[in-house]
């Protein structure tokens, strides 16, 4: 007998033997467990991979480190930063702690605590679709998507915005909504990654609470923004001019984004171009929200924002990843193949980008439209439900 017939014998029997309420529990713990052995061979092949000195240091650990010394944050030059400290003050504000440890321990403090997000990510994202077969799958596709690993090569953040606006919508969904505002706010620390997630979140409490509860969940969200930048004024209150002044000395450089493409081929023309593409892309952003349940709807915002943002790098293409986990689950086994090969042609192409001589980051403009692509395709633009792991079968779901 076959591997693939011991198998689907062994699933048939787990089937047979357990409730439906059980089957789930098993695909649960069995998922943890998954993510925790591929989780742990990432952390032994990519332990020592992360680079010191780069964003970790120059937005985040370098001013977590002045803070805590009772010095100004966003003035890093002491500190020898290659870059000056760009990142919004609400991450500093919660991360501070991380000032009191040195730079290595804190960088792999980070290194951690980001690799246990990404798959807290993969495991919310797969909703009622969640097997072990698609955890263990989805962990390997994710952990080692080239964006992924450039991520964690210079201690990005991109991953804790994710994060943070997937639970703020099940959060919503569930009357949290002083918590969600809480997680919004500090998702805020990329601002460009947040802006379509955040107009849909607005666009949901309006549904349902007209401009009072629009106004009412942006009030919450500024009070906890303010609150998270109290570390900042208690420390050092003179903090805003030197913040206001770091993030204006960013060097411009060439993001992989339509607005520098646009710019690239089309000099002043692209400007006009850029608009009109980003117009439409907010309006299928609201679109989605009006046709899919929020928590889909906010993987779509997740994986539009790179369309729109003039300023985005190819690590942040992690905010992809939530759709790509989704439309995995949601799609039967055929297109599951086809999802793999079509994400294999693209992790070959960056892959070779990487290696080119002179790799500029420009060059990964593509990625989003590729997967966002990939995944309308898949979907046919459809609300596609996840079944019940061990519920009968229902002919208008897709899985």
């Amino acid at each position: 007998m076959g591997y693939d017939s011991q198998m689907q014998k062994t699933n048939g029997k787990i089937k047979n033997t357990l409730t439906p309420g059980q089957l789930r529990v098993f695909h649960v713990i069995a998922s943890i467990l998954a993510f925790a052995l591929i989780g742990s061979l990432f952390a032994l092949l990519f332990g020592n991979f992360v680079k010191p000195r780069m964003d970790f240091y120059n937005e985040l650990w370098g001013p977590a480190y002045l803070l805590v010394h009772g010095q100004s944050p966003y003035d890093t030059s002491s500190l020898n930063s290659n870059l000056p400290a760009a990142w919004f003050p609400m991450a500093i504000g919660f991360f501070f702690p991380l000032g009191w440890l040195s730079e290595h321990p804190a960088q792999q403090v980070w290194f951690i605590f980001s690799l246990v997000e990404l798959c807290a990510v993969i495991f919310i994202a797969q909703g009622t679709g969640r097997t072990l077969y698609s955890s263990a799958a989805l962990a390997m596709l994710c952990l080692f998507f080239p964006s992924t690993l450039y991520h964690f090569y210079i201690g990005q953040i991109s991953i804790t915005v994710t994060l943070c606006l997937i639970l703020a919508i099940h959060l919503i969904q569930n009357d949290r909504h002083w918590l969600a505002s809480f997680f919004v706010a500090l998702a805020f620390t990329k601002p460009h990654l947040a802006f379509l997630a955040a107009l849909g979140f607005s666009f949901h409490y309006y549904r349902h609470g007209k401009w009072k509860g629009m106004t009412a969940f942006w009030g919450r969200t500024l009070i906890w923004a303010f609150t998270l930048c109290l570390p900042l004024f208690i420390a050092f209150p003179n903090w805003i001019p030197d913040a206001l002044h770091a993030m204006t000395q960013n060097p411009i450089w060439s993001y992989p984004s339509l607005f520098v493409l646009f710019e690239r081929f089309f000099e002043k023309w692209g400007y006009l171009l850029w608009i009109f593409t980003s117009l439409i892309t907010i309006w299928i952003n609201q679109s989605l929200w009006k046709k899919f349940q929020p928590i889909h709807a906010t993987y779509w915002s997740l994986a539009l924002a790179p369309l729109v943002s003039p300023y985005v790098g190819s690590w942040d293409f992690v905010i992809l990843l939530p759709l790509l986990t989704w439309t995995f689950v949601s799609i039967d086994w055929k297109r599951k193949i086809i999802l793999i090969l079509f994400y294999a042609a693209a992790w070959i192409q960056m892959a070779q980008i990487q290696k080119l001589e002179v790799s500029h980051n420009h060059y990964f403009w593509w990625v989003p439209l590729w997967f966002l692509g990939l995944s309308a395709l898949l979907t046919n633009w459809k609300a596609v439900e996840p079944i019940h792991r061990g519920d009968p079968p229902s002919g208008s779901q897709v899985v």
